[in-house]
């Protein structure tokens, strides 16, 4: 067999591991260039290259050419580890492409494990909904980087007093709120006849904002709040909520396909959140059909 059959072998399967170390995301879109990954991918090739060799050994006469095989692979290895360990090459951008997929594994098995205990089932549900929320605000913040940059630094955030427990309940992190999943349920005790149009942050997902075009409804601490509108931005006290297309432009409420769509979630100055996550209306009926 000559070297460069083994060469060939090895970049193939290097690649095929690549693309396998994605069979286990959720969802397609959740599918990101992970570095990491990438790095991984290459780290199990020098090991399969090394492994290879030595069980084919007798294939292969040229002692030199066996010798520079062997310390490469060792080479390779050592550098894949160390940047997979030190994560030095990965920035903003490219931590979030990794964390994507990373985190829809964790959706997959929160959502498919077959769980019989109730209160692992109520851990599992609120990873799912964790990670889905996340990789939502993650997908936002790829696009806001590529368009703007680095955001300045935040205020430092103030330092925590010892008080009592009534105090400490009594004053929540506002920072740390998000706009939770809707059930059907939820909708109707604000619309009877369903919501018009919804926003969810995955295609399968739950909405966590509905609407009907002049007001909107959301959950926050596990309570339903109505916004004004009228749409794209709704508000009311001390909170605000703008929708629009990524690129910009407006959302329709003749979306009936799944849209990609971006919700920025304001609470005070203590919150400003945005989502990339999905729109979608329900089909109008014809008022002059029989």
């Amino acid at each position: 067999m000559s070297y460069w059959r083994f060469a060939a072998m090895i970049a193939t399967s290097t690649l095929i591991m690549f693309g396998l170390m994605y069979l286990n995301t959720y969802l397609l879109g959740h599918v990101f260039f992970s570095e990491t990954r990438a790095y991984m991918a290459v780290l199990m090739g020098a090991t399969m290259a090394f492994v290879m060799l030595a069980f084919m050994l007798s294939m292969y006469a040229s002692k030199a050419i066996n010798a520079s095989i062997f310390v490469g692979s060792i080479v390779v290895f050592a550098s894949s580890l160390w940047l997979v360990r030190s994560q030095a090459t990965v920035g903003d951008v490219s931590y979030m492409r990794a964390m994507i997929p990373h985190h829809s594994i964790a959706i997959m098995t929160s959502n498919r494990s077959n769980l019989s205990d109730p209160r692992v089932q109520e851990l599992a549900g609120g990873i799912a909904e964790a990670q889905n929320k996340e990789i939502a605000e993650m997908r936002y913040l790829i696009s806001d980087i590529a368009q703007n940059g680095d955001q300045p630094e935040a205020a430092p955030k103030r330092e925590a007093e010892i008080v009592d427990l009534e105090t400490a309940l009594s004053t929540p992190v506002l920072s740390r709120l998000d706009a939770e999943p809707l059930t059907p349920g939820d909708i109707a005790k604000a619309y009877e006849n369903g919501a018009r149009c919804t926003f969810s942050y995955t295609t399968e997902g739950q909405p966590v904002l509905a609407t009907n075009g002049d007001t909107a409804l959301i959950k926050i601490s596990e309570d339903l709040v109505e916004l004004v509108g009228p749409a794209p931005t709704f508000e009311t006290q001390g909170l605000n909520v703008e929708l629009s297309r990524p690129e910009g432009a407006s959302l329709s409420a003749t979306d009936v396909a799944q849209t990609k769509a971006i919700m920025v979630l304001e609470i005070e100055s203590s919150l400003k959140a945005g989502y990339e996550g999905w729109w979608r209306c329900a089909r109008q009926r014809d008022p002059n059909a029989s």
